[in-house]
Parts: C-alpha cells; sequence; structure tokens
C-alpha cells in the first residue's frame, strides 16, 4: 500500500507539468557553455520566460555552465539534461542571500543559495545531468576537524532552498559537492523525490543531504546518497516568534542507500516543534551512526529547554553497516520534550561496533519502542 501511494503521488506531480509544452534552452538566452563568464542572468530570463507563459521547462544542455544564484517560480522545471552541468561559482560573492522575511533561517551561518524558490507553486528540477557545488573549493585543506576539512570563515552556499512551496518534484538529477547543506526544503507540501544522487566529498563538514523541515506530504524513493553529515534529516523548526504548530508530517522514504560519515536519518532537535507519521522502509546503507534520536543540551535553541514532540515513526527493513550505534534514542539530562516514542524498528539487520541506546532523563522518558525481527553484530 505504502509503495503504489508513493507511485500515484509522483505521478500526480508529473501530471502537472504535461501542460508545458514549451522549452525553454538557456542558450537562446546567451548561456554560453565552457565559458569563464557566468551565465547567471541567462539561466534566470529563461526561468522568467517560461514562468511569464504560464510554464515551461528550462533546458539545460551541451556542457557546463558556470552560474550563480537563480530563482526557480511557479510552474517552471530547470531540466539538466545527461551530460550537462550546471556549475555553481566557486566565489561567494556571485550567491545571493535567501529573503530573511520568508526563511530567517541561516544553517552554518549562510543564507547563500544556488537554486531558490519560495511561494511557488508545481517547480521542479529533472534531467540525468549535474548541478555542481564546486564544494571543496570553499574549504581551506590545511586545517582539519577531526577527519573533516575544518568550517571556513566564510559562508558556503546550499545548492537548493525551496520556501513555502507547493507540488515539488525533484527527479533523475545528480547533485555533487554541495559547500553546505545540499537541499534545504522547509515549510513545503507535496513533495516527491525520485531517483536522485546525491555525493559529496566525506572530508567536508555540514554537507547534509536533504534537509526537510516542517514539511508535509513528503515521499523519496530510489535515491542514493554519500555524504560528510546527515543524509536525511527531518525537522520542525520555529522560528524566532513564530506563533501556531509547526509540523513536519506525512513521510514515505523507500528503496534507498545513505553512506555517511555522520548518520543516515537523523530525526529532528530537541527545540524542534512536532514531527509525527513517517515511514522508512527499504532502507541500505554504511555509516557512522544510523538511525539517530539525539536531543543534546548544545543543540537546543537559546532560552529553551527543549519542546519536540517525535512519534509515529516506522522502520521497516534497514540493512545498515556502523562504525558508531545503529539505533540511538537519546534525551541529555536538563533537555525537557514532550515526547520521543511510539517507534517501530522492524526488519532490522544491523553490523554495529556500539551498542543500541535508548536513555531518557526524569523529565524526558523516551519509549515506547518497539524492536522486531532484528539482527544486530559486531
Amino acid at each position: 500500500m505504502k509503495k503504489t501511494t508513493t507511485i500515484i503521488a509522483a505521478l500526480c506531480v508529473s501530471a502537472l507539468f504535461e501542460t508545458s509544452a514549451a522549452d525553454y534552452d538557456i542558450r537562446d538566452f546567451g548561456a554560453k557553455p565552457g565559458a569563464d563568464a557566468l551565465c547567471t542572468a541567462s539561466v534566470q530570463k529563461a526561468i522568467d520566460a517560461a514562468e511569464k507563459a504560464g510554464g515551461g521547462r528550462v533546458v539545460v544542455a551541451g556542457g557546463a555552465y558556470k552560474c550563480g544564484t537563480v530563482r526557480l517560480k511557479s510552474n517552471v522545471e530547470l531540466h539538466v539534461e545527461k551530460g550537462a552541468v550546471l556549475l555553481g561559482s566557486d566565489k561567494v560573492d556571485d550567491y545571493e542571500d535567501f529573503p530573511s522575511d520568508v526563511c530567517s533561517l541561516t544553517p552554518e551561518g549562510s543564507a547563500k543559495t544556488l537554486i531558490s524558490a519560495w511561494d511557488a507553486e508545481n517547480i521542479a528540477i529533472t534531467g540525468e545531468g549535474t548541478v555542481d557545488g564546486q564544494g571543496p573549493k570553499f574549504f581551506d585543506h590545511d586545517k582539519k576537524w577531526g577527519s573533516f576539512w575544518a568550517k571556513p570563515p566564510w559562508p558556503r552556499p546550499r545548492l537548493v532552498q525551496f520556501v513555502r512551496c507547493r507540488g515539488v518534484r525533484l527527479e533523475g538529477t545528480a547533485f555533487k559537492d554541495s559547500p553546505g547543506w545540499t537541499m534545504l526544503i522547509r515549510k513545503c507540501r507535496d513533495i516527491v523525490v525520485s531517483r536522485i544522487k546525491v555525493s559529496g566529498d566525506q572530508r567536508m563538514i555540514n554537507n547534509d543531504g536533504i534537509d526537510f523541515d516542517s514539511c508535509v506530504g513528503i515521499r523519496v524513493g530510489e535515491c542514493e546518497f554519500t555524504t560528510g553529515d546527515d543524509c536525511i534529516i527531518l525537522r520542525a523548526i520555529r522560528e524566532h516568534g513564530e506563533k501556531g504548530q509547526v509540523l513536519c508530517e506525512d513521510v514515505v522514504v523507500s528503496n534507498c542507500v545513505l553512506n555517511s560519515l555522520c548518520q543516515m536519518l537523523r530525526m529532528g532537535c530537541p527545540s524542534d516543534d512536532t514531527i509525527r507519521n513517517a515511514l522508512f522502509t527499504n532502507i541500505r546503507g554504511n555509516c557512522y551512526n544510523g538511525i539517530f534520536f539525539d536531543y543534546p543540551e548544545r543543540y537546543l535553541s537559546a532560552g529553551d529547554e527543549g519542546l519536540m514532540d517525535i512519534g509515529g515513526i516506522v522502520f521497516d527493513g534497514v540493512k545498515c553497516t556502523c562504525s558508531g550505534s545503529a539505533i540511538q534514542m537519546v534525551v541529555e539530562p536538563g533537555v525537557k520534550i514532550r515526547r520521543a516514542g511510539d517507534v517501530v524498528f522492524r526488519n532490522f539487520e544491523a553490523t554495529t561496533r556500539e551498542p543500541i541506546r535508548f536513555i531518557g532523563n526524569k523529565f524526558s522518558p523516551v519509549g515506547p519502542a518497539t524492536i522486531e525481527n532484528a539482527k544486530f553484530k559486531v
């Protein structure tokens, strides 16, 4: 039933683009492959022309095109053809800050993004080409933090940031070497991610795969991630002064390979609001930690003792090799969250160096948690 639901959701989102007959080749708007000059203005002109016509497909074809920040708009599909590369500039000044009145969050101290969108409907990034952020060029390779390159003092852009969008499709594209988080998808609805490949040099710190923050209706299938930081993350971040419930729910992630030097799957942070109703099925990977419900004091927001309510989460069919722990549900002393429970680990197989951990505190007990048909070996 869950697999059928995922397929139906993908078909519904794809159908939204069937009426977009026209293609808009960025070369027709002045973009030149292989040139040192930025193609930012040409790509944006193609997007704007497609939106003005009521929708269409913006095509990146025939080479590598260096680009700064572009804004994707309603009913526009950015299609990166096989063999083509949308190459993020290696200069910070070529990137714009995401508007702070739309999203005040600046993860890792940066609001800069290569492909941005906000308040848009029916948007997509497709094709078998590559979006390359040239991440290693943003780091000083001589400065280390453990096995990672140390955090540089300058802001590092993300490859994708979508906020308050509805009908989001990511299909078939490779996203390579983001300097920061690869994707931040926030307050969006009806999201389908299929057959994408996210890869980042594992010496880069904070190159998360996809952070789904406060989103509803997420379907991820048949994707492959290789990152230095967490692969897939669910969050429900409350911005300063935000009122009402902040919710992340209705999530299905299936048939994915997740390789990380940190966590395969991270489930929230202690100051988040509500995360619920998620299924992760047929997940494979090599990682440091596997499934990570980890709520330390250092992740609390200023003046906050904790808030999060997370539950109704099922992991069914997970196989991983971990140099750390395969499962961790830990609430540190002093952290007060509402719930971390109603979690099921079923058909779970792991090779793990460290024990699985379920540790709560007097304010925040952990559970109930169920483990069924599991095999753990050292």
